[in-house]
C-alpha cells in the first residue's frame, strides 16, 4: 500500500501540487486512510527518490529544481523515472513494434540468452507537444507473456503492474553520449551529426530476473539530469 500512496505522492509533486513543503504525516494518515508506519514508508520512498529534503522536526520540503532548468529528469526514481518528468506525463507515440528473437548485442544488454523471443517496442515520446525522445525498450517473452503495440501507446510499467502484478526492484542506468542509428534518423528532427546523450537502462525483478532492458536518445533542448544521493561518512 505504501508504494501506491508514494506514487501519488510523487505524480502530486511533479504536477506542482505541493510547491514547499509536504503535509504532515498526521493530514497523510487521514487522506490515505493509512498507519503512521505506511506513510513514513511512503515518505521514505519519496526521500530516497530525490523529491524532497527531510528537515528534522519540521517536515518534507519539496526540492525545487527550476533554477535548474525547466525540463529535469530525476535519475534518483530509477523504475519508469522517464514517465515521472515534470511537466509530464509523457506522450508516447510507437513507431515499431514486433517479436524479434535476441541478437548477440541485445543478448549481452538484458542479460538474455541469444535467440530467446524479446518483445521490441521504439516509442517516440512528447512533453507538452515537443518530441523529448526516442526510446528503444525490449521485454522477454519469457518473463512479460503478452505485448501489443496498443498497450505500449500507455504505460507499458503500469499494464505489468496491474496485469502481473509485476513491479521492478531495482535499475541499472548508464548515461552516454552515442549517434543516433541510421535507421531512427527520419524520426528525428536533430541538428547535426554529433552524439546525442543516452541512456542505457536494466529493470529487475526482486527474482533478479530482467523484465525490461532500453536504450533512450534524449533530444528535447535545456534537459537537465538530477542525482540525489545520501553521504556516508567513510572515516566512521
Amino acid at each position: 500500500m505504501y508504494h501506491d500512496i508514494a506514487e501519488q505522492l510523487i505524480q502530486d509533486i511533479l504536477a506542482g501540487k505541493y510547491p514547499v513543503k509536504l503535509p504532515t504525516e498526521q493530514v497523510l494518515m487521514n487522506r490515505y486512510q493509512a498507519s503512521r508506519n505506511t506513510i513514513r514508508k511512503a515518505l521514505d520512498v519519496i526521500f530516497a527518490h530525490g523529491l524532497v529534503r527531510r528537515v528534522q522536526g519540521s517536515g518534507y520540503y519539496v526540492i525545487d529544481h527550476s533554477e535548474q532548468s525547466s525540463a529535469v529528469l530525476n535519475m534518483s526514481i530509477g523504475f519508469d523515472q522517464t514517465a515521472m518528468v515534470k511537466g509530464g506525463p509523457l506522450k508516447s507515440k510507437v513507431v515499431k513494434f514486433a517479436l524479434i528473437p535476441a541478437t548477440a548485442a541485445l543478448a549481452r544488454r538484458g542479460n538474455v540468452a541469444v535467440g530467446d523471443p524479446v518483445y521490441q517496442v521504439v516509442r517516440l515520446r512528447y512533453l507538452k507537444g515537443q518530441l523529448y525522445d526516442l526510446e528503444e525498450s525490449y521485454f522477454p517473452q519469457i518473463i512479460v507473456p503478452h505485448l501489443s503495440a496498443e498497450i505500449a501507446a500507455g504505460s507499458i510499467f503500469t499494464y505489468l503492474r496491474n496485469t502481473y502484478d509485476m513491479v521492478g526492484s531495482t535499475t541499472e542506468n548508464y548515461i552516454q553520449s552515442r549517434p543516433l542509428p541510421a535507421e531512427y534518423a527520419d524520426l528525428m528532427t536533430t541538428s547535426g551529426k554529433g552524439d546525442l546523450l543516452c541512456l542505457d537502462g536494466i529493470n529487475y525483478l526482486a527474482s533478479g530476473k530482467v523484465f525490461n532492458f532500453s536504450r533512450t536518445y534524449f533530444v528535447y533542448p535545456g534537459l537537465t539530469l538530477y542525482y540525489h544521493t545520501t553521504n556516508i561518512d567513510l572515516d566512521q
